[in-house]
């Protein structure tokens, strides 16, 4: 019993050791370096490196509500915007810069969006996204805001 288990142990180990090793076949120089359809890696991409590119949201229109929503433990901030265009999606509540030390907690709100001919419903164009706070992310604050491309909510704690 014991000799299955080991073997079964090292092999896994070892196994597991060539996870993420095999970067490919190289590209040759007579089938274009600088091709657009291959995607180019860099030298320090390893397995653990994130490969997620930086967010290119842009700031939804209007803000239409701001909820701070008081549950056990902290607060839901659900914030609803309108986007200028129809179908946005990956809407986030980044943190603007700076903030902080006026006692007021601020985000933006972005979404990534189309530019898409036509007029459209608001029902179309209506995003919502919630974040979770616990109390000590929210103790040093008084008020939060919420801030769009033409306007900007706050609500006081």
């Amino acid at each position: 019993m014991f000799k299955p288990v080991s073997a079964l142990m090292i092999s896994a180990l070892l196994l597991g050791g060539c996870v993420g090793q095999d970067e490919g076949a190289p590209v040759s120089s007579g089938t274009g370096e600088n091709n657009p359809l291959i995607p180019q890696r860099s030298a320090a991409a390893s397995f653990f490196s994130s490969k997620e590119d930086a967010y290119k949201g842009t700031p939804v229109g209007m803000i239409t509500e701001l909820l701070l929503e008081r549950r056990p433990g902290g607060y839901i901030v659900r914030v609803t915007g309108l986007a200028d265009f129809p179908g946005p999606f990956d809407v986030r509540l980044e943190p603007v810069e700076g903030s902080e030390d006026t006692g007021t907690l601020a985000f933006r709100l972005l979404a990534l969006q189309v530019r898409a001919p036509g007029a459209t419903s608001e029902a179309a164009r209506t995003v919502t996204v919630a974040k979770w706070m616990s109390d000590k992310e929210l103790a040093p604050y008084r008020a939060l805001r919420v801030e769009g491309l033409r306007n900007a909510q706050s609500v006081s704690r």
